[in-house]
């Protein structure tokens, strides 16, 4: 069985810039049985990639005006790969480059749908969707709720093309020793939550002198929230450190205020024995049994949420225990 795992243009494949969706085909790929004859294709200009087999495509298009990034991206994908067949076609999180490969590929093509379909060109309408049911050979989505955006509007349809699959990780089973630190990690803006969470650390950190705080992470667009002096911004790092950052850290806080699809930090976090808040938006409700959900997304509740944590020993200790030992999705167990 001979693969072509295609990513996203935007999605970087190295150690440090890597993204959810990166480090997943990266992690599962280590185990499959296909690992030798599976081919992963993107675009950086970063030459430290996550794996050996991975193949970059330059484009020359990017932020044009003129021109479409994505069929210039497609259409060398496709020269690429022509002649080398392929047995299947791993399309991620990008339902616009179907009808390329549908028109000029013979290879079966699966679509992975890692966001919510219906904010993504080429599957935003009723038609689109339906067209990509009868084109492709099968649809993985990441969670039981972006598969019910999918369908979200559709007439009844047969769902016998598609599976949810979750973002995996490892279980991390060594015991840890835990600092009085609290965590952020994603970009640094109003959609992941950051705002409150920057404002909610001011009361947190007054209130309890001997914990500091981090946030991990960047935002192209930086908008540049009033913190506390003992809240650390450490910036992009790479994911291995951001794991350390984790493992090291008391409480994690997950506050997004927009849709998640899944929420792979809140996963990370609870596999490390963090006391983990999040809000119960989207798919993070669906990472781990052992979170604490916001009821309410503000800045009082996030403050509420967290000082009961820190004064309650017992009760973090539980939460802590019981999210390392019970790591809901396992990456061993979905191969």
């Amino acid at each position: 069985m001979k693969i072509a795992s295609i990513l996203p243009y935007k999605e970087n494949y190295t150690e440090k810039g890597a993204g959810a969706v990166a480090l997943w085909i990266s992690e599962f790929m280590r185990d499959s049985i296909y690992k030798k004859n599976t081919f992963v294709f993107g675009n950086t200009s970063n030459k430290k990639f996550l794996t050996k087999n991975y193949i970059n495509i330059n484009i020359n298009t990017i932020n044009s005006r003129l021109s479409s990034t994505t069929k210039e991206y497609s259409n060398k994908i496709i020269k690429k790969i022509e002649n080398r067949n392929f047995d299947i076609i791993e399309l991620h999180n990008r339902p616009i480059m179907v009808k390329e490969f549908y028109k000029k590929i013979s290879s079966k093509i699966i679509l992975y749908f890692h966001n919510d379909p219906t904010s993504m060109k080429g599957a935003k309408t009723v038609n689109d969707r339906i067209f990509l049911l009868n084109s492709v050979d099968k649809i993985i989505f990441i969670t039981k709720w972006v598969k019910k955006k999918f369908f979200e509007g559709l007439p009844n349809l047969s769902d016998n093309k598609t599976q949810i699959i979750y973002h995996s990780i490892d279980p991390f089973k060594k015991k840890i020793k835990k600092s009085k630190q609290i965590v952020f990690v994603g970009k640094l803006n109003e959609s992941k939550g950051y705002d409150l969470y920057c404002k909610a650390m001011f009361k947190i950190l007054d209130n309890n002198k001997d914990w500091i705080a981090y946030s991990i992470g960047e935002e192209k667009r930086f908008q540049n929230f009033p913190t506390h002096s003992r809240h650390k911004s450490l910036g992009q790092i790479s994911h291995s450190k951001v794991l350390n950052y984790l493992s090291k850290s008391e409480i994690a806080i997950i506050p997004s205020k927009w849709e998640e699809p899944f929420g792979r930090t809140a996963l990370e976090a609870s596999s490390r024995g963090c006391a983990t808040i999040i809000s119960n938006k989207g798919g993070l409700p669906e990472t781990t049994d052992y979170a604490i959900k916001l009821k309410r997304l503000d800045t009082r509740n996030i403050e509420n949420e967290t000082i009961n944590l820190i004064k309650n020993k017992s009760l973090r200790k539980k939460i802590q225990l019981n999210s390392q030992k019970n790591i809901k999705h396992n990456l061993k167990k979905i191969h």
